[in-house]
């Protein structure tokens, strides 16, 4: 009978050891699965970023193409032929980037978007050449304005195709992997501001080469394309981490700051000034193409660095993941050698002590051996057991009141107390699960007017008492449950809930007074501050895209319209 016990418990021993190396291989099997697709994903990152490298590269060069293009259309017929050889042997170097982008894209797998590229972009970039071509083989009495202007808009059209392009690229690259998004994401931006860059001069370029008034809508354009590439700015610097600003950042982007915004802004400026006053113009079309594209150099060399950037932390990523797959594989071995290891020592050093404690007790039970058994007291252990137990449940408890301080300081604005990005980003989360409240939501887009001005004469001091100020005129102005975020430097966002058009009109013209009426007032102004602000409002819509659209057209029309000035 002692023998048949050891037996079936040596059995039942091997049966629960072969069960724990079976879940071992459970857990190992899928860790060495996912370490070797986190290695596969990692690579075809790095090739992402490497494409990307190339997309914008290509995105930039069609930007540029304008340049070549308009410095042949504002010259005299009779003086073209150096600039008509240089636009072909530009265009020509651009066809070989496309490509190459199709190689690309066709060799990544990503076949619709080459598909897209060469049905929609290329035939775009044709029908723009063409209207270049035609335009500029007409004598010098038969040329118009308009018909210059008809082909800078086609020009425009070639690149908003490519800019489709690089969009799905970099929503299917954000898609996979969203550690290299916020660089993905930076490098997008660039591209749009690098374009909207060069649209501030290309919409006023056929006024000023025929010596005309700038009409009203090229000036609007080049005015809204101005907001926009300041807008682009804004987002780029508010998007780009805090670590992530090294001091070769901070150089390329104050050159940035300083070429194209202090410079390239205030050239056009002063020919939509001498065009106001019916001044000559300073500049010819030619003249002003050759300035205005040193401007952009910057921020292609502010794009070309977080390109690089990109590629190091996909490379790095590589090695970490093929170190990471090496070392689970190690593991993994190491854990099942263990649990051999294990099963045998524990048969051993354990079971068959226990065993031997039976087979003592059985002989006691049947009055057949002597035998000294030794007791242990267990109830100490199970008092620190419970102990240790009581100690998690209060460290947990600590850990979520923590947690709850963290979250609501992550989702706080540090200056005005109001939600940030974060929030916002939580509430959306939310809305999308309930896109019927979409109909009756509000959003109004609140921007300080001149506010750089007010940081630049009077400091950055009294520029964060000036949002603070608006913070709480704001939330003074709405309900608890309303949503006040603070979107950027000195732009917030009001979400209302449940309202009309004509009442969040109303809303907003309130805040608006009331901010127009209050002072700031401290020890280093000698007279007390006046801030204005431009509101665009929004009420119903599709999806938040469009609600946002919506309202930051509306903006637009404000601050157009002279600032200080609400617009639905």
């Amino acid at each position: 009978m002692p023998k048949l016990g050891f037996r079936s418990i040596r059995q039942r021993l091997f049966m629960f050891m072969t069960m724990i190396i079976l879940s071992l291989l459970c857990i190992c099997f899928p860790l060495m699965i996912n370490s070797y697709q986190a290695l596969q994903v990692s690579k075809q990152d790095l090739i992402g970023v490497q494409s990307l490298r190339l997309l914008a590269h290509t995105a930039n060069e069609i930007s540029r193409e304008r340049a070549y293009a308009n410095k042949l259309m504002s010259s005299p017929y009779a003086s073209q032929t150096s600039h008509r050889q240089a636009l072909a042997r530009y265009r020509k170097g651009v066809d070989q980037d496309i490509h190459e982008n199709l190689i690309l894209l066709k060799g990544i797998g990503q076949q619709q978007i080459a598909l897209q590229l060469q049905q929609n972009m290329i035939h775009e970039l044709k029908i723009a050449r063409v209207l270049v071509d035609d335009y500029a083989a007409l004598p010098d009495i038969s040329r118009t304005s308009v018909q210059y202007d008809h082909a800078v808009q086609a020009m425009f059209a070639a690149w908003d195709s490519y800019r489709e392009i690089l969009r799905a690229f970099v929503v299917q690259r954000n898609s996979v992997d969203s550690q290299l998004s916020d660089y993905v994401t930076m490098i997008l931006l660039l591209s749009d501001l690098r374009d909207q860059a060069g649209r501030v001069a290309s919409n006023v370029i056929a006024s000023v080469s025929f010596r005309e008034a700038i009409p009203d809508n090229n000036r609007a354009r080049s005015l809204q394309t101005q907001y926009q590439a300041l807008y682009l700015w804004n987002l780029i610097d508010t998007l780009q981490p805090q670590y992530a600003k090294t001091p070769e950042y901070e150089k390329l982007h104050e050159q940035v700051k300083h070429e194209f915004l202090d410079e390239g802004v205030a050239l056009v400026g002063q020919l939509l000034d001498e065009s106001r006053r019916h001044e000559a113009y300073s500049m010819t079309g030619t003249q002003l193409t050759e300035r205005i594209v040193s401007k952009f150099t910057p921020v292609v060399d502010l794009q070309k660095y977080l390109l690089d950037i990109s590629v190091e932390v996909a490379k790095t990523r590589k090695e970490k993941a093929e170190q990471q797959f090496i070392l689970t594989l190690l593991l993994s071995l190491l854990s099942l050698v263990v649990a051999l290891f294990t099963m045998n020592y524990a048969l051993r050093r354990i079971i068959h002590p226990l065993i031997e404690a039976k087979q003592q007790i059985l002989q006691l039970s049947e009055g057949t051996a002597d035998c000294s058994i030794g007791t242990t007291d267990k109830k100490n252990e199970f008092a620190l057991l419970f102990s240790a137990i009581k100690k998690l449940q209060r460290m947990l408890q600590q850990r979520d009141a923590l947690e709850f301080q963290l979250r609501n300081i992550a989702n706080t604005d540090a200056l005005t107390g109001v939600s940030n990005r974060l929030a916002l980003d939580d509430y959306l989360m939310i809305l999308s699960q309930h896109p019927q409240n979409l109909s009756r939501l509000c959003l109004m887009i609140v921007d300080i007017d001149n506010f750089k001005r007010v940081n630049d004469e009077y400091g950055h001091m009294v520029g964060d008492q000036v949002i603070k100020l608006v913070a709480e005129i704001l939330k003074a102005s709405v309900r608890n449950s309303d949503l006040i975020v603070r979107y950027g430097g000195d732009e917030f966002l009001v979400l209302v809930e449940d309202i009309s058009l004509e009442h969040a009109l109303n809303l907003a013209e309130k805040m608006r007074f009331k901010l127009s009426q209050q002072a700031i007032e401290t020890s280093d102004l000698k007279t007390p501050l006046f801030v204005s602000s431009s509101i665009g409002v929004a009420v119903g819509a599709d999806n938040w895209l469009a609600l946002f659209q919506k309202a930051d057209q509306a903006l637009l029309r404000a601050k157009a319209k002279g600032k200080n000035v609400v617009e639905g």
